[in-house]
This record gives C-alpha cells, sequence and structure tokens, in this order.
C-alpha cells in the first residue's frame, strides 16, 4: 500500500482562507464532472478556482491531497449520522454480534459507495491513500476506533466464537473489510454497489470468527 496522503499542509486561520480552500475543492468537483480526470491538474484546479497556483499550494501538496480533503468534508457533513452509527453499532453489541457485523460492514460499504459516486474514477486513483477513520481520531480525540471497540464486542460473545484472542481477531477483521474493499475497488469497483457484497463480506468475516481452526495457536487475549 502507498503512503496515505495528507489532506492539507496548513490549516486556515481567516474566514478568507476557508473561502479559498472552498473553492478549491468545488473547482476540483466541477472539473471531475465536467471536464474529466485528464484535464484535472493543480493548474487547472487554480484557474477554476480563480486563484494563483501558489495560493493552491500552501495548502495542498497535489491534487490528491485535494481530493482526501473533499472526502473529509463530505463525510464531516454527516457527523450527525456518525454518531448515529458510532451509538447503533454499540447498542447492536448486546444484541447480536452478527447483526453488529451486518450494520457495521454496510454502513462502512455506503461510506465507500457515496464517495465513488461523488469522485468517481478520481476516487480510485485515491481510495487506498484515504482513511476517514484515523482522520475523525485525530479531530476528535476521545472517538474510538473499530480495534478499540471490537474486541470488547467480540469477548462479549465469546460462547459463539472460535476464537480468543479478541484484539488479534479485531485486527483481522477490520483489515479483511478494508482490504476487501480497497482491492474490489482497484479491480472491479462496480461490484461495491450490489447488495451481494457486503453479504458475501460478512458471510467471509463470520466464518473466520466461528471456524474451529481458529483456536489452533491462538492465545487468550489481554
Amino acid at each position: 500500500m502507498n503512503r496515505r496522503h495528507a489532506p492539507r499542509r496548513r490549516n486556515p486561520t481567516q474566514a478568507r482562507a476557508e473561502a479559498t480552500l472552498a473553492a478549491i475543492r468545488q473547482a476540483c468537483l466541477r472539473i471531475i464532472e465536467r471536464e474529466g480526470l485528464s484535464h484535472l491538474t493543480t493548474n487547472r484546479i487554480a484557474e477554476v478556482a480563480g486563484i494563483s497556483i501558489g495560493s493552491l499550494y500552501q495548502y495542498y501538496a497535489d491534487k490528491h491531497a485535494i481530493a482526501a480533503d473533499i472526502c473529509n468534508e463530505l463525510l464531516l457533513a454527516e457527523l450527525d449520522q456518525l454518531g448515529r452509527f458510532d451509538a447503533e453499532t454499540l447498542a447492536l453489541v448486546k444484541t447480536s454480534l452478527e447483526e453488529t457485523l451486518r450494520f457495521f460492514i454496510d454502513e462502512h460499504v455506503a461510506r465507500q459507495r457515496r464517495l465513488y459516486r461523488k469522485l468517481r474514477g478520481f476516487y480510485l486513483e485515491i481510495h487506498w491513500h484515504y482513511d476517514f477513520e484515523a482522520y475523525m481520531v485525530e479531530k476528535f480525540p476521545g472517538k474510538l476506533t473499530t480495534t478499540d471497540w471490537l474486541p470488547a464486542a467480540l469477548k462479549y460473545h465469546q460462547a459463539s466464537l472460535a476464537v480468543r484472542d479478541y484484539s488479534l481477531a479485531a485486527t483481522m477483521v477490520t483489515n479483511a473489510i478494508e482490504g476487501s474493499i480497497h482491492a474490489t475497488l482497484d479491480r472491479d469497483p462496480e461490484l461495491i454497489m450490489s447488495d451481494a457484497f457486503p453479504a458475501e463480506l460478512l458471510a467471509m468475516i463470520l466464518a473466520y470468527l466461528k471456524h474451529p481452526r481458529a483456536r489452533a495457536g491462538a492465545g487468550e487475549s489481554h
């Protein structure tokens, strides 16, 4: 996997700077929609935004950093929904691990679908670099990551599982979900738009968690 892009070189400190950032993001989206990826360059973005290329580079290292920032802005606009997602995920833990994982996978896939629809082919260039969960933790330090809350969820349902190292299992589950989504975006992006994709992803995760061979060599969680 290639390095992840830092969304911005520096953050705005004045309303005028915030307006410049918004103009850059809108210019990027406008070019993708009206002119296509072949015309998406930092020079063209600056031109459409009505700013100098130097002003653009004050904030962004390249067009991929602009795209990462667009992703963050799109999802930050859904903060209320993200709060609902966290609350529903944690509430489901006490009733059904399968339903918890189904909800988590469905929401994660839906988020990727929204970004793909918005940025289209450009998202396919940056999706490996983009880590919204890391961005959210940086912005909201108290927010739990998947590998923070999932070990406790697995332990709560230990009677139905074969795994016993819950921290390791949580990491494996998280990596399997993210890796499957990103590999699919690379090879067959339209597949993530199908209903079958999240259903099969859930089946794969449950098979790992419940397969008896998962006990072999596994230590107790700490």
